[in-house]
């Protein structure tokens, strides 16, 4: 299922996708472009987004772990413990990082990377990424400011962009 429709503005025909687009955030849409017309085909991507403070999913574990658990969020103040029972503990995590990240429709053996990017490859697909901080320490209590993570992301698809325009 489809999180989004379109309706055409003239004809008011409603579709689910638009198979002739290429879905990608602002920030990385010449990127995509220019990668696509140079024969660098994407599936996906995702320009990196400041949103310190959210939370991810609720994580269910066996209540013998929880001591463990514990002691590591007293090393780490992004880990918060909700709830426990007999059986299990539940605790959501602070999201500590976002990543700016692109996602190939198959395997390309790329030479040179991005500045401190790193690649993967998953199921037959390349993909690289690099990961925005949003603490300046592993205990994530020393959170960077709004701007400097922007800033961060800014440099990221600086970045790309001389990469790509590298690219043959």
């Amino acid at each position: 299922m489809s999180l989004i429709s379109f309706i055409n503005k003239k004809t008011y025909e409603v579709v689910d996708e638009l198979e002739d687009f290429i879905y990608c955030d602002y920030d990385l849409r010449y990127i995509i472009a220019e990668l696509n017309k140079k024969g660098y085909k994407t599936l996906f991507s995702c320009s990196g987004h400041l949103d310190v403070g959210l939370f991810d999913y609720t994580h269910k574990e066996p209540i013998e772990d929880l001591e463990d658990f514990l002691e590591q969020a007293k090393e780490d103040s992004s880990l918060h413990i909700i709830k426990k029972d007999d059986k299990y503990f539940y605790h959501k995590d602070e999201k500590t990082y976002t990543c700016t990240y692109i996602t190939f429709d198959k395997v390309y053996d790329f030479n040179v990377l991005p500045k401190d990017f790193i690649v993967e490859v998953v199921d037959n697909k390349t993909s690289i990424y690099k990961k925005v901080f949003f603490y300046n320490n592993s205990k994530n209590t020393d959170r960077k400011s709004d701007k400097q993570i922007s800033s961060e992301l800014s440099q990221n698809y600086e970045d790309l962009k001389e990469w790509v325009n590298k690219l043959i």
